[in-house]
């Protein structure tokens, strides 16, 4: 499971020394490149027409579409760098061919085979040995995608006779890493397009807090 504060550092050692490029900037027709000069390293682009965003690069393409003008939908508040993940890939209409939006997460499965486990009653003994049979079957096995972590669940049968049931009711995926990145890349590619059009590079920001004016920091 991608932790998003630990994909928000990452973003933000990966473009650190990003610059931006406006390519086209004509109403809602926007083509925007990010990327440290020379290098094609985490550079990404941020493309809109009427009703669509899309972002590509080196970390994939997704596409959204909203809004007439989807600058507004991505917007971040305030200049936070916050993102809606569930809600944001509502909107999304076309996904990156080289990794989903989500993707198998052990701890959404290890949440699931818990929250099953707890509805079976049995008694003190049993579940201690109980336990250590869904351990060596189940937790400690080697699953690394979500279709064999749902025949693992499928197959299992304890000794005692207890089995998983309504095992597809589980979503064992979270978001992916490039998909999380992908969204702070477009919150922070926005607030640096409105940056330069409110005349406010990050020299006029510090000076501004050097000056006691944190109305923008």
């Amino acid at each position: 499971m991608a932790d998003r504060k630990d994909t928000l550092l990452s973003f933000l050692r990966d473009t650190r020394l990003h610059e931006m490029t406006i390519e086209l900037d004509q109403g809602v027709h926007r083509s925007i490149r990010f990327g440290r000069p020379g290098s094609s390293v985490y550079h990404f682009r941020l493309t809109t027409w009427a009703g669509h965003l899309a972002i590509s690069g080196d970390m994939g393409t997704y596409v959204f579409a909203r809004h007439h003008d989807m600058f507004t939908f991505f917007r971040p508040v305030a200049g936070k760098l916050e993102i809606n993940p569930q809600y944001w890939h509502e909107k999304m209409q076309a996904g990156c061919k080289y990794g989903s939006a989500k993707t198998f997460s052990d701890e959404c499965f290890k949440s699931a085979v818990k929250d099953m486990t707890d509805r079976w009653e049995t008694t003190l003994g049993e579940a201690d040995d109980l336990r250590k049979e869904i351990a060596d079957e189940l937790l400690n096995g080697d699953c690394s995608n979500e279709h064999e972590a749902y025949e693992l669940l499928r197959d299992f049968s304890s000794r005692d006779g207890h089995e998983f049931t309504d095992v597809g009711d589980y979503d064992l995926t979270d978001w992916s890493h490039g998909f999380l990145w992908a969204l702070y890349a477009i919150v922070w590619g926005i607030k640096k397009y409105d940056q330069l059009k409110d005349g406010r590079t990050q020299a006029d920001h510090d000076r501004r807090v050097l000056a006691g004016d944190r109305a923008d920091a």
